[in-house]
């Protein structure tokens, strides 16, 4: 599989929701190019399948290469010559997860064959297919009769959340509003935020002035990259997006909706369609093209005495056990918990519907307290009380959250043989850690399991910090010492 660069990082919520639809025969990832496809591939195949293949399709690939390509990737041989072939070849490894990356599109014969492959798929075999034309698959049919899933630009584009941690990963400074101008300026969009991140890394440019300053230093490259996307797409088409991509035509709603169905740099939004905003350059507008006064965000911390505070304003909760309930949420993985869990573990020996009402008096309460700062009609920008109790991760930083990324993409760098990135990610790990978890808890058997598990982490990568640090040190002096090998003098 391909070989990836130290400074991408893993998008765990995405490989999550990969794998709880690995029961779906197929699943589509469509979107623009730069959207990062390949990589949630990449990433879901090494971290959550259990059996998986990677094969990519080159453009106008026809059922010979497909099949060529399914071979390689499974180690078949002699070559599968066939569609009764490759369906004999995958029922033999099931069960299995197939993912078939197009680099464009395939000819039309090459999405005939892989359409009838989705038709005949043995039993437990599963395909994942990245294209950027959802036209081309019919893959809302799919969708509709409940044989596929579809990941597309909103799910594939980065939030809030991701656009921190890649920061934090390449050491670009930022503030929180500066995270969701990003955002607005970029729609998500993986390649321009990384292409942006990196170049602002190499230049000690923080993330405010990030995006301007890719745009003007690596803008042609970013134009070099959209030309070879419309390499093979109709000249009409071509033009179209060039045109808007200089902000000179307005298309409308029949023309943009054509572009986005073919994956054309336009995507679809509760206004409708519209080109992305990085083609266009436009800035200073939400996905939804209103501009909005982005929520402030709260800074939670666990390590050591627990605060919450917004805009430096500290959370005055109603009761302890309101604000215990907060720190059993914000310590879930993804930020959310079942009303069933938190009655267990608050309210164990409680009737039922006793429990209920102490949960929805604790929920009350947590809003007015979080209310008493930015109002009542900002609450749902951090906290929301549905089936679940959740906070909003792209407004809520947890310290906890921080750690535990930068310590699991450190521990990845360190198994790659990657030093020097997985000291990076060390070192933002160990910045995060302030001492013991939830100190004026630790009497609560769910803060103890949580902390023992921290404690345990924060030993192992200090012990790689000091491993890496004395490696990186022996490799300068090394270097140091070769001799010079420029011209001799005469």
């Amino acid at each position: 599989m391909q070989r990836l660069g130290p400074s991408i990082v893993r998008r765990q919520r995405l490989e999550e929701w990969l794998g709880r639809f690995a029961a779906v025969p197929v699943r589509f990832l469509i979107a623009p190019p730069g959207f990062g496809k390949t990589m949630a591939l990449l990433g879901y195949l090494r971290h959550r399948a259990v059996n998986g293949s990677y094969c990519a399709l080159a453009y106008d690939a026809g059922p010979e290469a497909l099949w060529g390509s399914i071979a390689r990737a499974l180690g078949v041989e002699p070559k599968l010559r066939s569609h009764d072939d490759v369906l004999r070849a995958l029922q033999s490894r099931a069960p299995l997860e197939l993912a078939l990356d197009c680099e464009d599109l395939p000819a039309a014969a090459g999405v005939a064959a892989i359409l009838r492959l989705i038709d005949d798929l043995p039993d437990e075999v599963s395909l994942l297919i990245a294209c950027r034309s959802r036209a081309a698959f019919n893959a809302g049919r799919f969708v509709s009769q409940g044989t596929a899933v579809l990941c597309d630009a909103e799910r594939l584009a980065f939030d809030a959340d991701g656009v921190r941690h890649l920061a934090e990963t390449l050491g670009v400074r930022f503030a929180h509003a500066d995270v969701l101008r990003m955002l607005d300026a970029t729609d998500g969009w993986p390649q321009v935020i990384s292409g942006a991140l990196r170049k602002a890394a190499e230049d000690g440019v923080a993330l405010a002035q990030a995006f301007e300053h890719w745009r003007l230093r690596r803008g042609h490259l970013f134009n070099e990259f959209v030309a070879g996307a419309l390499a093979h797409v109709a000249e009409s088409d071509a033009d179209l997006v060039l045109k808007l991509m200089s902000g000179s035509h307005f298309a409308d709603r029949l023309q943009l909706q054509a572009l986005e169905e073919q994956g054309l740099f336009v995507i679809h939004t509760p206004s409708g369609y519209r080109p992305l905003r990085a083609l266009s350059r436009s800035r200073l507008y939400d996905r939804y093209g209103r501009r909005v006064q982005p929520a402030m965000p709260m800074q939670v911390r666990c390590f050591g005495w627990f605060s919450a505070e917004i805009d430096r304003q500290p959370i005055e909760w109603v009761r302890r056990r309101d604000a215990q309930i907060f720190k059993y949420v914000a310590l879930q993985p993804n930020g959310g918990v079942s009303r069933a869990e938190l009655a267990e573990i608050f309210w164990p020996r409680a009737e039922r519907h006793l429990a209920a009402q102490s949960l929805r008096t604790a929920c009350s309460n947590i809003r007015k307290a979080i209310a008493q700062i930015v109002g009542f009609e900002q609450v749902e920008a951090y906290f929301r009380a549905g089936d679940e109790l959740a906070i909003d991760l792209d407004n809520v930083i947890v310290d906890v959250h921080r750690f535990l990324r930068h310590a699991n993409d450190g521990d990845e760098r360190y198994a790659c043989g990657d030093p020097r990135a997985a000291y990076a990610h060390y070192r933002s790990a160990a910045r995060a850690y302030r001492g013991d978890l939830l100190i004026g808890d630790t009497h609560e058997a769910w803060v103890a399991s949580h902390d023992a598990e921290l404690k345990r982490r924060h030993e192992t990568l200090v012990k790689r910090i000091d491993e890496l640090v004395a490696a990186m040190d022996d490799d300068l002096t090394r270097r140091r010492r070769r001799p010079f090998r420029g011209a001799s003098s005469a």
